[in-house]
C-alpha cells in the first residue's frame, strides 16, 4: 500500500495554508502521488429583520458570492504557483459550499487527506473552515491535522496510539506507507495499573504484526503520568524525536454534530505534531 493520492485543504483569504502546502508537496514527491488541492468557503445565511429588510436579500447575497469566487480564485493562484507543486502531478478543486462537507465529500478521490488545525480560523465559524473532526468523522479516509506553521513531516519516528478497538487497527494499516518507511515505531498504550500486564501483551501483539510488514518497531506501556492520555502521547513523542502520531477517532454522532473522545479532541486542539487520523 502506498499513497496514490493526497488531497490537501487551501484556505481561501488567508495565508494559513502556505506551510501546510510546503508539507503535502513534500509528501505527494515522497510517494509520488498526484496533489489535489482543494478550497471551499459557504455562503452565510442572511439576517433578515421583521421591517423590509429582506428587499436586499438578493444584492447581498450576489456580493457574497462575487466575493468568495473571488477568493477560491485566488486560492487556486496560490495553489497552482507554488513552487512544490509545480513539480507535481496536480489537480484543483473549488466549491461554494460549506468546507467541511466539501472536504469529506471529496476524500473518496484520496488516500490521504491533509488538513490544518487552525483554531482562530475555526472560531470564524463553519462557512470558511473546516472542523477537522467533522472531516475526520466523515471522510472514510485518514486525515493527517497538521499544526499552525509545520511545513516538513520526516516522520522517521512514529509514536502509535494503541487502543484495542476497530479504530486503532484501521489506523495502523491506513499509515502503514508511513511506517514502512520510519526508523523507528513506538506502539504505546497508555493504561492503568490494573491493565498494565494486558496492554504489554496487546502492544505487543501489535509489533509482531508490524514486523511481518517489515516495519521496525518497539512497544511501551505507560502510566498516565500527565493530565491526560493525550498528554501522555505527546511526552511520548517528545522523548522519542518523534513528529508523527497515529492514533484511532473515537467520538459519536448527536443529531447535528460529532461528539469526540477525549484523547481524539486533546490531541486535535492542542497537539504540537502531525496526527494520522482514521475512524
Amino acid at each position: 500500500m502506498s499513497y496514490a493520492s493526497i488531497l490537501v485543504h487551501v484556505e481561501t483569504g488567508s495565508t494559513s495554508s502556505d506551510a501546510r502546502l510546503d508539507l503535502a508537496s513534500g509528501l505527494a514527491r515522497r510517494f509520488n502521488a498526484t496533489l489535489i488541492g482543494l478550497a471551499a468557503e459557504a455562503m452565510r445565511p442572511p439576517i433578515v429583520d421583521a421591517f423590509g429588510g429582506a428587499v436586499l436579500i438578493g444584492e447581498v447575497l450576489a456580493a457574497e458570492e462575487e466575493q468568495i469566487r473571488s477568493e477560491l480564485e485566488a486560492a487556486e493562484r496560490k495553489f497552482r504557483s507554488h513552487r512544490g507543486v509545480q513539480e507535481l502531478s496536480a489537480q484543483w478543486l473549488a466549491y461554494v459550499d460549506l468546507p467541511a462537507q466539501v472536504m469529506a465529500r471529496e476524500a473518496r478521490s484520496a488516500d490521504l487527506v491533509v488538513i490544518g488545525r487552525d483554531l482562530e480560523r475555526l472560531r470564524a465559524g463553519m462557512y470558511r473552515t473546516p472542523d477537522p473532526g467533522d472531516v475526520i468523522m466523515a471522510a472514510g479516509r485518514p486525515v493527517l491535522v497538521v499544526p499552525p506553521g509545520a511545513a516538513k513531516l520526516d516522520a522517521s519516528h512514529v509514536v502509535v496510539a494503541w487502543k484495542d478497538t476497530r479504530e486503532a487497527r484501521r489506523a495502523v494499516w491506513d499509515a502503514s506507507p508511513f511506517l514502512r518507511a520510519a526508523e523507528a515505531v513506538h506502539v504505546v498504550e497508555v493504561a492503568n495499573a490494573a491493565e498494565l500486564q494486558d496492554a504489554t501483551a496487546r502492544v505487543s501483539d501489535v509489533v509482531r504484526h508490524l514486523d511481518r510488514h517489515h516495519v521496525k518497531a518497539h512497544c511501551e506501556v505507560r502510566t498516565e503520568r500527565e493530565t491526560s492520555a493525550a498528554d501522555e502521547l505527546i511526552l511520548v513523542a517528545e522523548q522519542h524525536g518523534a513528529d508523527l502520531i497515529v492514533a484511532g477517532a473515537y467520538g459519536h454522532a448527536r443529531i447535528r454534530e460529532w461528539v469526540l473522545g477525549g484523547v481524539t479532541r486533546n490531541l486535535l486542539t492542542h497537539c504540537p505534531k502531525c496526527c494520522l487520523f482514521s475512524h
